[in-house]
């Protein structure tokens, strides 16, 4: 029985549904920050020259040809290539950056509301001890959990008014 719940305790999945809400509200914000990004840069993508340098198309190098003038002085000309507007040269990493920020968000919420699931956990199962006639035991939680002075407080409501 010892062995069954320590091997429960280091699962980060406790409360699947609670940590599951906890996550997606945490990914939203970053879902909604990149949407609104986006978006942004999609109505500046019409008038989006002036983002880029000097106020400016920026073309990339197609071809550099040799070029000869009337005195016979050669210099080189270079061809243009397709002309690039601050939104096809941004919505691309902002994209990157953005899930990037939501596997950081999801990875960080998962572990943060482990620290509330498991003291949740322990309650509500402390509780239906109490409900279905059961000797409750003290109810544990590690260190770094939230809601230690909750805990603390219902031990001792279950320590004065259980036993």
């Amino acid at each position: 029985m010892e062995e069954q719940k320590f091997s429960k305790r280091w699962r980060y999945y406790i409360d699947r549904q609670f940590q599951n809400q906890f996550m997606l509200r945490f990914s939203v914000v970053v879902v909604l920050v990149a949407v609104l990004t986006l978006g942004v840069l999609f109505l500046v993508r019409e008038n989006a020259f002036n983002l880029l340098p000097e106020g400016g198309l920026l073309f990339p190098v197609k071809e550099t040809v040799e070029c000869v003038a009337p005195d016979g002085q050669k210099s080189p000309a270079v061809i243009p290539g397709k002309p690039y507007n601050a939104f096809e040269l941004f919505w691309q990493p902002i994209l990157i950056i953005s899930l990037a920020n939501l596997l950081l968000i999801v990875v960080f919420s998962l572990f943060y509301s482990h620290s509330m699931a498991g003291p949740i956990y322990s309650i509500k199962k402390s509780l239906e001890g109490l409900r279905d006639g059961e000797p409750v035991a003290p109810i544990r939680i590690r260190k770094g959990d939230q809601f230690q002075e909750l805990v603390e407080l219902l031990n001792q409501v279950i320590e004065k008014r259980v036993k």
